[in-house]
């Protein structure tokens, strides 16, 4: 496919959506009912945020033999091929004995675990992408807000998500998915190299 400069709006097909360059403009794209939404550049602390809780998953999962899961950040996610919705959560995780939606370039339907940073279309990630997510299964929907130093904890239940916790810093996030997983918020919130900014 030959395309020029992609621009939010533009009306795609998931094959199309999938032939995008992944370089482009170092900016995340999704497809939400076939319509194409460029996401600005991620900011410093947006960038610091993802890469610590996705390091303290990791270690996590490492301790494990077998590990129970598998941790991603940015991998597209097909919630639905059919209606053409493709987003890329900043954090996915996956339960192995999930791993049946694993595709060569994609996730094909629910994860267990997606988590957003709210930036500057917070808008995007509470109202339109927790629809989307509640409306795909997925089991845990964690949002963290740069601006409140906070991580709120949705889970589905009878196809909404209700509100499991407000966490701080003075926090520490588990979830009955990953026993033994235990993220000590005050190390992302509070961290010395935090970046300075809202996300």
């Amino acid at each position: 496919m030959t395309m020029l400069k992609p621009r939010s709006g533009m009306r795609l097909t998931v094959e199309e959506f999938m032939e995008l360059p992944d370089t482009w403009d170092r900016r995340k794209m999704e497809l939400d009912e076939g319509v194409l939404y460029i996401m600005i550049k991620p900011r410093l602390v947006h960038q610091f945020f993802q890469l610590k809780l996705a390091g303290f998953v990791d270690f996590h999962l490492d301790q494990f033999d077998s590990p129970p899961a598998d941790v991603f950040t940015e991998v597209i996610v097909a919630l639905s091929l059919e209606r053409r919705i493709l987003l890329a959560p900043d954090l996915t995780i996956v339960l192995q004995g999930n791993s049946a939606i694993y595709r060569d370039q994609m996730i094909e339907g629910a994860p267990d675990i997606v988590a957003e940073i709210l930036s500057s279309d917070r808008n995007r990630d509470l109202v339109r992408k927790r629809q989307l997510y509640s409306e795909a299964g997925v089991s845990k929907y964690w949002i963290f807000d740069p601006r409140n130093d906070t991580a709120t904890l949705l889970e589905l239940q009878n196809g909404e998500y209700v509100e499991r916790a407000v966490l701080t810093a003075d926090d520490t996030l588990t979830t009955p998915l990953l026993p033994g997983l235990a993220i000590p918020l005050a190390d992302v919130f509070r961290h010395h190299r935090r970046p300075a900014g809202e996300g």
